[in-house]
């Protein structure tokens, strides 16, 4: 295996043939798609089908799918797969606003998960030697599970320390010799203030790399957390209705996220015109 790459071929073809896997992928979308009672009235209603789509800029003929529509056909109008025979796990969003927005995964979409997440975890030199601890919290939540499931497919020894409890979280570092660590940041910047308040230095552990991700920060916010916890903090992104965490990630540059183009086809809108808008704005 690639020392850089958890999918080398995948992760560098070409953007011509990125492009064949994305039409492919999306044509396979739609016709899964088609079997939600939600989609399946969209379809109609514009003539969408799986043959329609010939190439990746037809994605335009297909509606939004908006947050008010996850709402309204809450819990399972936009399933497509069998649950009684297919699904084994439910997510879903907190739902503070209105309904929670839910997921049903099958084992399959569950597999793909987890390696998307491990190929997020070994671009940041996390390798199946290091002790992943998962400061995270679990549940509903994808960021527990996503997380701790793509570092078991690394092969990672895994610590499911959850969220709280700072100074357990502290002895399971020193204890286990844990040496990457996924946390939110304000809970991460918390952590580093329990190593002081105890007396201890986070620099002279085993630690030396930290996830942070699930909500708003800056770069500002994320200097002071390697400066306190003396390690290098790599963003993750993610949402609950593209699985959770996996759907990009910065690289070890720490330059910005990559996405994983071979799974998410992904625009970006102008919300006034409905259109994308050019490369770089």
């Amino acid at each position: 295996m690639s020392t850089q790459y958890w999918e080398e071929e995948l992760e560098t073809m070409s953007r011509e043939k990125l492009q064949e896997l994305q039409l492919q992928r999306l044509k396979k979308t739609i016709n899964i798609a088609a079997n939600a009672p939600y989609y399946k009235e969209v379809f109609s209603k514009h003539g969408i089908t799986a043959d329609s789509i010939q190439s990746l800029d037809d994605i335009r003929k297909v509606p939004f799918t908006t947050k008010s529509d996850m709402r309204a056909h809450y819990p399972f109008g936009l399933v497509a797969g069998d649950m009684s025979n297919d699904g084994v796990r439910i997510h879903s969003s907190s739902g503070t606003t209105g309904n929670p927005t839910v997921i049903v995964h099958s084992q399959h979409d569950l597999d793909s998960w987890a390696n998307l997440v491990a190929r997020c975890l070994y671009a940041v030199g996390i390798r199946k030697t290091d002790v992943f601890q998962n400061s995270s919290g679990y549940g509903m939540f994808t960021g527990g599970l996503g997380f701790q499931y793509g570092a078991e497919r690394l092969g990672c020894l895994t610590v499911p320390a959850a969220a709280g409890n700072s100074k357990r979280q502290i002895k399971f570092i020193n204890d286990f010799k844990t040496t990457a660590l996924h946390a939110i940041p304000s809970y991460a910047i918390r952590l580093a203030e329990v190593f002081q308040e105890e007396g201890l230095d986070p620099k002279g552990t085993t630690l030396k790399t930290l996830v942070i991700g699930a909500e708003p920060h800056t770069d500002e916010q994320r200097r002071k957390i390697e400066k306190m916890l003396g390690v290098k903090a790599y963003n993750s992104f993610g949402m609950t209705e593209m699985n959770g965490p996996g759907v990009a990630f910065e690289c070890k540059e720490q330059n910005g996220m990559h996405f994983w183009e071979d799974c998410y086809l992904v625009e970006i809108i102008d919300p006034e015109t409905g259109e994308p808008v050019p490369e770089g704005e």
